[in-house]
Formats: C-alpha cells, sequence, structure tokens
C-alpha cells in the first residue's frame, strides 16, 4: 500500500521552498494505492459486441477485486447514473448463513 499526500501533487498548493512541510502535512486527502490481487470485472453491452469495443459499448460495469489486504471490493457504474456504487466487505463479513435449502423439515418441502 503506498500512501501520497493530494495536495503535495499539485505545484504551488500551498507548499513553501522548505521539504519539512510536506512531511508535517495532516490535512486534506490522501491517495491511496492498493495492489489488486485476483478479481473479475463484467461488462453489458449489445449481443454481438466485438472484443475490442466492449469499453466503448458498455451501459454497465461491475465486479469484484480482491486486495492486498484481503479486502473484496464490489462496484458497479452505470453510464446513465451519476457516481458509482461500491462496497468493501472482509472475510469476517462474509455471509456465514446456510441457504434455504439446507433447513431440515420445510413444511412442503424447499
Amino acid at each position: 500500500m503506498k500512501r501520497r499526500n493530494v495536495q503535495a501533487a499539485f505545484v504551488g498548493e500551498g507548499l513553501g521552498a522548505g521539504g519539512d512541510e510536506v512531511d508535517s502535512m495532516v490535512e486534506g486527502d490522501e491517495a491511496v494505492d492498493i495492489e489488486v490481487t485476483g478479481g473479475k470485472l463484467m461488462a453489458v453491452v449489445p449481443a454481438g459486441t466485438p472484443d475490442d469495443q466492449i469499453f466503448d459499448s458498455a451501459t454497465t460495469v461491475g465486479g469484484e477485486l480482491i486486495l492486498e489486504n484481503g479486502v473484496r471490493l464490489s462496484f458497479e457504474i452505470n453510464t446513465e447514473a451519476t457516481g458509482a456504487q461500491f462496497l468493501a466487505t472482509t472475510t469476517d463479513d462474509a455471509d456465514t448463513h446456510p441457504g434455504l435449502s439446507s433447513l431440515p423439515d420445510v413444511p412442503g418441502g424447499a
């Protein structure tokens, strides 16, 4: 994981000539690079779209990324929407409830 102060990326954004100011910054935003170790990407496109045009034709892009710290990041971006949806879960947050088919003696069968 790598962190950088966003303010330090822009020349003249409140930094003087001294290098100590960069080290003492605690306000503002940080850009955090996190390595992706696995996952999948899904794109919704019209039927028959050639592979080289998938991202030009996609109406929805979503997926699940496995990050270096074990977090699963699920996301969905729609072309007609403003913003995107995402959810980060850890293995501790995983659904441990068995499915309904594992319940014994359900009246009428399940």
